[in-house]
């Protein structure tokens, strides 16, 4: 091989290796905590804690309800029992009971206002436990495929590395120092192929007699005269 063939076969292994860097940058940006997956697990949370107070107003509801009920019992057991005979008392008896009834009323009511609330809460519940429970198995999932996505790039990373010590071993120290320098301000691109007479790199025309010395000699180093590529003629 000559000596710019050589060097336009060591830019595609640089290339080859820089996307693979490219493509482990992205992979390790996605690695990691998930804003989505924790916004999930604090609306799982604020449901949670939506619910259980919820269980509490419907509990302090039933304590209420069944103490009435309890007041209840012995003031119908006096009014029925026929220990009182006293028509008066017995009319202050009923109206206690009526009393208690209504407001035993608007708890029962109260009661079931809250139960309602809670049903809607648990479902409200159950649907933020399955979307955190879907996105965290999706999240995991991307970040097994990501991990093992880095483990390869890197696997391949390190042949094409030893490839590319391979293919820099056959070029000469003057050549390899010029490409090396035009990687670094040319994006990675220090060789460009001459295509119907302009330079692959910056698309511009070439003057006959730069193309004329490209095609001449194989093993000379000529360079584009507007971006100074090293020029390649297949």
């Amino acid at each position: 091989m000559t000596r710019i063939s050589n060097l336009f076969d060591l830019q595609d292994i640089d290339l080859e290796i820089d996307s693979r860097r490219v493509a482990i940058s992205e992979a390790e940006s996605r690695l990691g905590e998930s804003e989505e997956v924790e916004t999930a697990a604090g609306v799982t949370i604020e449901r949670e804690a939506e619910v259980q107070e919820l269980h509490k107003k419907l509990k302090a509801a039933e304590w209420e309800v069944e103490d009435l009920t309890n007041k209840i019992k012995p003031l119908e057991k006096k009014l029925y029992g026929g220990s009182v005979h006293i028509p008066k008392e017995l009319a202050s008896i009923e109206e206690d009971i009526r009393f208690i009834q209504a407001r035993k009323r608007v708890l029962e009511d109260k009661e079931l206002d809250v139960m309602s609330q809670l049903e809607e809460a648990e479902r409200a519940l159950a649907a933020a436990k399955h979307e955190h429970a879907t996105l965290l198995t999706e999240w995991e999932e991307e970040q097994r495929r990501l991990n093992q996505e880095r483990e390869n790039l890197t696997a391949e990373i390190a042949q094409l590395e030893d490839k590319r010590a391979a293919q820099r071993s056959r070029i000469d120290g003057e050549a390899l120092a010029l490409y090396d320098a035009l990687r670094a301000t040319h994006q990675g691109r220090a060789v460009a192929k001459v295509e119907r007479g302009t330079c692959g790199g910056c698309r511009i025309s070439l003057p006959m007699s730069l193309l004329q010395r490209a095609r001449g000699r194989s093993d000379v180093v000529v360079q584009c005269s507007s971006c100074e590529r090293i020029l390649y003629v297949s």
